[in-house]
């Protein structure tokens, strides 16, 4: 059976079913990790009048969990769509990027990326983020801060961690 047949039966059962899981793990599995331009900067500049706009222009058009129910040992997706328009049309802006997970307040995973480029136009941001086996069922935070020369930013999510 072709790669297209497959997902076309998948989705149908997500569809009939009604399922939440059938759809999230589909939902999941068509996306891959990875920036994706998805509008030049040309574009993003006329869509938010950023002659007008104070620069750097920044929006977080998405921010979503894939799935926000998921087991010890098991994995999210996490996207974010923005748009920003530079000073000038080509500079990016660097800085700082840090991602954390948090349990009853505490940050059980935590990692930093240094020289993180915010790109001008609509970008795609996909990361796959994998959950510790020994991780407790429970609410979870999942936190995104970036920090860099003239935009900031800072964007919580919740997800669940399920019971065996």
């Amino acid at each position: 059976m072709g790669h297209s047949k497959i997902v076309a039966l998948l989705l149908i059962a997500g569809l009939f079913s009604g399922c939440a899981s059938v759809r999230w793990t589909f939902q999941k599995a068509i996306r891959k990790e990875g920036t994706v331009n998805r509008s030049l900067p040309d574009l993003v500049w006329e869509e938010y009048d950023c002659e007008t706009q104070k620069r750097p222009f920044f929006i977080v058009e998405k921010n979503e969990l894939v799935p926000p129910r998921i087991k010890a040992g098991g994995e999210f997706n996490h996207r974010m769509v923005y748009v920003m328009c530079p000073p000038g049309p080509t500079e990016v802006v660097s800085g700082l990027l840090s991602t954390r997970i948090r349990f009853k307040g505490a940050p059980i995973v935590h990692s930093t990326e240094e020289g993180y480029e915010i790109l001008p136009g609509r970008w795609v941001v996909d990361a796959f983020v994998e959950i510790p086996e020994a991780a407790e069922p429970g609410v979870y935070a999942y936190e995104v801060a970036f920090s860099g020369r003239g935009l900031e930013f800072e964007k919580i999510l919740t997800f669940l961690v399920k019971a065996p």
